[in-house]
């Protein structure tokens, strides 16, 4: 009988598979598992960058008057002098409330070095060709350390211009 099933099994050929070749199959395999991660997977966040907003910079004149009246150095006798002026100041849109601030917690300080500023000048000075010119500046540079303290570049505003409002040198 054994001999019956191995001369049967002679004559006739092994029947071929019918299904799909195994390239296929790992193709279609790959293609189904790539799309899973694909879609598996949550979103990642798109990252675009914002630019910040371009700050503009303000030039405010500030509304109170500083008023000084002092007695100039002279050489002999007396003098009098008495001044007036407003300063302007420049500061990011962005910053204002901190310079108001700033301004408000150093303005008794300001007045204060400004009065001395003015005392430690003599008669020549203030009554030469460039003398208001130079005190603007000297005042200028004086306003600017003592209500806006801090280095140049972390400033919150820069003073940049007196305006004189009363002048008198007697």
């Amino acid at each position: 009988m054994a001999d019956d099933k191995k001369k049967d099994g002679e004559g006739k050929e092994a029947p071929k598979k019918k299904g799909l070749p195994p390239l296929v199959l790992i193709a279609t395999g790959a293609i189904a598992g790539g799309a899973g991660v694909v879609f598996a997977r949550p979103p990642q966040p798109v990252e675009v960058k914002v630019q910040q907003p371009a700050h503009e910079y303000l030039t405010i004149q500030h509304p109170d008057l500083i008023e000084c009246q002092f007695n100039p150095r002279t050489q002999a006798g007396k003098a009098f002098a008495q001044a007036g002026f407003y300063f302007v100041y420049t500061v990011r849109d962005d910053r204002e409330g901190e310079a108001f601030e700033s301004i408000r917690a150093h303005w008794d300080r300001a007045r204060s070095n400004v009065l001395l500023l003015l005392g430690s000048r003599t008669m020549t000075e203030l009554l030469a060709d460039n003398g208001k010119r130079v005190l603007a500046r000297d005042l200028t540079e004086e306003l600017d350390a003592t209500l806006f303290p801090g280095r140049k570049d972390e400033k919150v505003a820069r003073v940049t211009e007196i305006l004189f409002n009363k002048w008198m040198v007697q």
